[in-house]
């Protein structure tokens, strides 16, 4: 049985120019609730269509933004998704520091956690966690960080705040924003610095190119596809990420925001696909693996040019429509 962890990051991504007058009202109906004139593809979106399938999802939600508008929006979003029955986990994007009034790490600012040190970051995740449990969060014990920016001191700080898993390497993305870098690189979780690493899933989708399986960036074929090569494979866990707003179009390049239908089919897919096969694969949150082992290691999985090429096609009919 193959553990499959589908993550959301729950976040404020984008602001309007009266953000702070607002309280984020605009950003967070566009971000978080994913509103059009056509309807909700947000939040409440994805927990229905996950309840209805019968799939679990964690949902890793920005805490530091509370910083500069105050915690209610905050606790209404805890509330929607532990009320929809789903697991709320610790995200941070330390760009909002420059955002807020409160100047409670002596003034210091950063674009990712590894911008700061091993002490700032133990206190950025302590502040994330008041936050949540200020808002209401229960049971959390995971993290990832915003933009995957985090290094190995991330992750001793998340071990001295007593969080036991981290989900912030992503292999695309080592060498730029994520500070985290493994020879091999990781496919597998890995006890490493007193947490459970587990690794964004990726695959070679041309040779010697790996791509992260991320809802907006993979074909539903390439998702599935990989999903089967990893049970094939026996290994232990299988780590999707998605956002809050990733079925949502011209979020920043239009006036008008509408749903991405191409990738709400490939949502309802994938979905639906976990659903049919509950005998290979168990969507669960990481409450669910405290207690497996983690030991052994999985091979890197290639993907064919077809379905490379039926993405490709695919993204550029997202980009035209």
């Amino acid at each position: 049985m193959l553990n499959v962890l589908v993550t959301i990051d729950t976040e404020i991504s984008a602001l309007a120019p009266d953000w702070r007058e607002t309280k984020l009202e605009v950003d967070t109906a566009r971000d978080i609730y994913g509103r059009t004139a056509q309807g909700d593809y947000g939040l409440p979106y994805q927990l229905a269509v996950f309840n209805a399938y019968g799939l679990k999802a964690s949902f890793f939600v920005e805490a530091l933004f509370a910083e500069a508008v105050g915690i209610e929006s905050l606790a209404e979003i805890i509330r929607l998704i532990q009320g929809a029955g789903h697991e709320v986990q610790l995200h941070l994007h330390t760009e909002w520091l420059a955002k807020s009034d409160a100047r409670w790490l002596d003034g210091r600012t950063g674009i990712n956690m590894k911008d700061f040190t091993s002490e700032d970051q133990s206190a950025l995740i302590a502040r994330g966690m008041r936050n949540l449990t200020l808002a209401g969060a229960h049971g959390v014990c995971g993290f990832r960080a915003g933009n995957y920016g985090a290094n190995p001191d991330t992750l001793t700080a998340l071990a001295n705040n007593g969080l036991r898993f981290d989900t912030s390497y992503n292999l695309p993305y080592v060498g730029t924003q994520c500070g985290l870098a493994f020879e091999p690189a990781l496919v597998q979780p890995s006890e490493l610095n007193g947490v459970r690493e587990f690794p964004v899933a990726w695959f070679y989708d041309i040779p010697g190119h790996a791509r992260h399986v991320q809802l907006c960036a993979c074909s539903s074929g390439e998702i599935t596809a990989t999903l089967w090569n990893a049970w094939r494979q026996g290994w232990h866990s299988f780590v999707i990420v998605s956002h809050s707003f990733e079925l949502l179009a011209g979020r920043k390049r239009r006036p008008t925001i509408t749903p991405d239908h191409i990738v709400i089919r490939r949502f309802n897919r994938v979905c639906r696909f976990l659903a049919d096969h509950k005998d290979k694969f168990r969507t669960v949150g990481f409450d669910d693996v405290l207690a497996t082992d983690v030991s052994g290691s999985g091979m890197p999985i290639s993907s064919t040019l077809l379905r490379t090429a039926w993405r490709s096609a695919e993204q550029l009919a997202r980009r035209v429509a």
